[in-house]
């Protein structure tokens, strides 16, 4: 034993060495709030930028003042001293399918506006620059007196959090704030924002290029999606926020990024800004049972049953492939989410890890009930809440999954009923019918109910969360045949009926009509009010957890405000790959990604970046694949090699597609720029890897990767495909 010692001493260093290098990846980092040591690691691992560079709130220029939150869900990058906007071509779908028709449709020929004046409007769109965030903890949590229960605390934090977002809230001066919780509401930071109206499409690649792949790829590796859009914010002439006028300009500012074409190479250091939307690193055991149980497999199940039936819908003509587009690409995607972090979760074995570390918590807590009171029996609380709330918490999945998430007509009464209630003024509600009603087609929504009732209805896992009213009337009336139930309510409804509901002023007339009651059925059946605590004691369990290991420096969760991750470009072990593929296989067939020969396979998932020979290569390998269709433009161009010496790899001479690095990203990222260490944009963030679908809730080392598009591959399309020279020369290209 004794001449083992320096042989265990070495590989406890090594072993230490390698896991303190690879958590230097993980972490979505507050950029307003880097301590020194997440500082150095930046600069140890190649940022060039100062800290001023990187973030403040001086006014000076500065990296952080051309981030964007895009539109309430993506991220987005200001790219040109006149407000040009890169983001992803997911984040905006949705205005090219509103701005699309049978007649110009932009989601298969793509769009590029020729001048300012074609540049087109988006109705609702908007950015927001991040001006400052501030520290309000100590305000909020003071005012919760010491005896609040749990309900009392959440009461009185949403009080105070109002009168803080209404102290510097300017509506003349789009000026726009929210508090927000850290570390499940442990602290809190009010961040402040100045908000643009007038956001314009630019421009957007043809859907061959922009969701090559489509669903087959979403959350795969290899890629070789061109997955970006431009957009443009307009302003007044004098550079103020606006809403739309014919009169506004596009935007100057000082604050943009330069773009690099020097690319990267294996360890090249890379970080990215954007707003993650939510991670639950911190999630007990107890809650990621539930999180696979009664979320993922609820929602992979609905969705099944409504994307059945918007795909048949879609086939039917071109403008019912437009029509249902977007919501197909919602729906779809965390489709295949909820199914991939299930398996990764089981894969990687991340319940027993946590068991594990709940196991350290425990003794922790024994070892000294007295100094570590308030979070005695925390576990225990966590797992009985946990259980008892399971039913509910399927119930409120399912509801959401099959109603508000399905039915258009539904989701439409219910926003009516949630923001006016018969006092909106007769041009709102026809403003709001009008836009809804583009994309619905009354027979496609009537078959969806009639699926979705019937699943609900069939999946809920307690009688008392059904609609008792609607269920009467189904049984008594119709004999318990669901659809001839939906039959004779879209029969009898006047939203069934666009032509007729045009004429209405307000939604209050229409509260006698059976849609809406209906709606309100559906409601009730969740009425089922139970006080569930089992946030507050995740957050006790969080606490603890960073009170136990108190020297160790910890990020919070992400909640959709701006995040800074950094890592290294850096391909995937393939000896991990295959290990975890084998894990995988047959299951529901996802990883069956193309009909690649596995040789092919094994070439490019091993590599840091795809090139338009493997882009050519799954199309040819997949006839007639819909996610691999390529318009014969396109298919031209992608053969022909004409490509701009300038994007092409100097020691390869190939045009990058897609690469990968070790950043740490997650919903809400999409759109967010990858910068080298001199803070030049690089890339565009746009997806994970399916290895590694646990992310939000754990972060595998070894495994996880951001995948990016290359932003030679998105200049190159731009200028070589679809001669946008104008936006080009807009852009400061090193």
């Amino acid at each position: 034993m004794r001449k083992k010692t320096l042989l265990s001493l070495s590989f406890l260093i090594l072993q230490w060495f390698f896991a303190t290098q690879a958590r230097a990846d993980e972490g979505m980092w507050m950029i307003s709030n880097l301590s020194a040591h997440t500082d150095s690691v930046l600069h140890s691992m190649g940022l060039e930028l100062s800290r001023e560079q990187l973030y403040n709130t001086t006014g000076a220029p500065c990296l952080n003042n051309a981030i964007l939150q895009f539109d309430g869900g993506c991220s987005a990058s200001v790219v040109s001293p006149y407000g040009l906007v890169f983001t992803n071509h997911h984040c905006g779908y949705s205005s090219i399918q509103q701005h699309s028709s049978p007649k110009h449709d932009y989601l298969t020929n793509g769009f590029v506006a020729k001048s300012f004046k074609h540049e087109l409007p988006n109705e609702d769109m908007y950015v927001l620059f991040h001006l400052k965030t501030i520290d309000v903890t100590d305000r909020i949590l003071s005012a919760v007196p010491d005896t609040a229960d749990f309900a009392r605390r959440a009461e009185v934090i949403d009080s105070v959090s109002m009168v803080l977002t209404d102290e510097v809230e300017d509506e003349k001066q789009f000026i726009q704030a929210e508090v927000n919780p850290f570390f499940g509401g442990s602290k809190f930071y009010l961040t402040v924002y100045q908000r643009y109206n007038d956001v314009r499409l630019v421009y957007a690649p043809p859907s061959c290029l922009g969701k090559y792949g489509g669903d087959t790829d979403n959350w795969m590796w290899p890629r070789q999606t061109c997955d970006f859009s431009v957009f443009r914010i307009y302003a007044t002439p004098d550079g103020k926020p606006a809403n739309y006028s014919k009169k506004n300009v596009p935007l100057r500012t000082e604050n943009y990024v330069k773009i690099s074409t020097q690319g990267y190479r294996d360890g090249s250091y890379c970080m990215t800004l954007g707003y993650p939307g939510g991670t639950e690193r911190y999630l007990s055991s107890y809650g990621i049972e539930s999180q696979m149980q009664n979320y993922n497999a609820v929602m992979y199940g609905a969705r099944t049953q409504l994307l059945n039936v918007i795909q048949e819908a879609q086939r039917r003509s071109d403008a019912f492939r437009i029509m249902y587009a977007t919501k197909q690409s919602h729906c779809s995607n965390y489709w295949k989410f909820s199914l991939g972090q299930n398996q990764a979760l089981e894969n990687l074995g991340v319940i027993a890890e946590k068991q594990a570390l709940e196991a350290q918590v425990r003794q922790w807590i024994a070892a000294d009930t007295l100094k570590h009171a308030r979070y005695v029996g925390v576990l225990d609380s966590l797992q009985r809440l946990h259980a008892d709330y399971a039913d509910h918490t399927k119930a409120m999945t399912l509801w959401q999954e099959c109603f508000y998430s399905s039915s258009d007509i539904l989701r439409f009464i219910y926003r009516n009923i949630m923001s006016v209630m018969g006092n909106g003024t007769a041009h709102s509600f026809r403003e709001r019918m009008e836009k809804a009603y583009k994309d619905i087609d009354v027979e496609t929504d009537k078959k969806i109910l009639k699926t979705m009732l019937g699943y609900y209805i069939a999946q809920c896992p307690d009688t008392s969360y059904l609609p008792k009213q609607a269920m009467a009337k189904i049984d008594s009336v119709f004999g318990g045949d669901v659809n001839a139930f939906v039959e004779d309510l879209y029969a009898k409804s006047i939203y069934a009926n666009p032509k007729a509901l045009a004429k209405v002023k307000h939604f209050s007339d229409t509260l006698e009509d059976p849609m809406v009651d209906m709606a309100f059925y559906l409601f009730s059946a969740l009425n089922y009010t139970r006080n569930n605590r089992t946030d507050d004691f995740e957050r006790l369990l969080g606490d603890a957890i960073r009170e136990m290991n108190h020297d160790h420096e910890y990020y919070p969760d992400a909640n959709f405000t701006l995040r800074l991750s950094y890592g290294l470009c850096k391909p995937i072990d393939p000896v991990l790959l295959a290990a975890e593929k084998a894990k995988s296989k047959g299951q529901n067939g996802m990883l069956q990604q193309t009909n690649l020969d596995a040789q092919s396979l094994v070439a490019e998932s091993d590599r840091l970046y795809t090139t338009k020979a493997s882009f050519l290569n799954k199309h040819d390998k997949n006839p007639g694949e819909w996610d691999f269709r390529v318009i014969p433009s396109v298919l031209e161009w992608m053969r022909s090699g004409k490509v701009s010496q300038r994007y092409l790899d100097p020691e390869t001479g190939e045009l990058p597609l897609c690469f990968l690095t070790t950043n740490d990203i997650t919903g809400g990222n999409s759109g967010s720029g990858m910068y080298d260490g001199k803070g030049r944009l690089i890339g565009l963030a746009f997806d994970g890897n399916w290895e590694a679908m646990s992310g939000d809730i754990k972060f595998d080392t070894r495994l996880q990767r951001c995948i990016g598009v290359d932003i030679r591959w998105v200049l190159s399309v731009m200028e070589d495909y679809s001669h946008a020279t104008r936006l080009i020369e807009e852009l400061t290209i090193e």
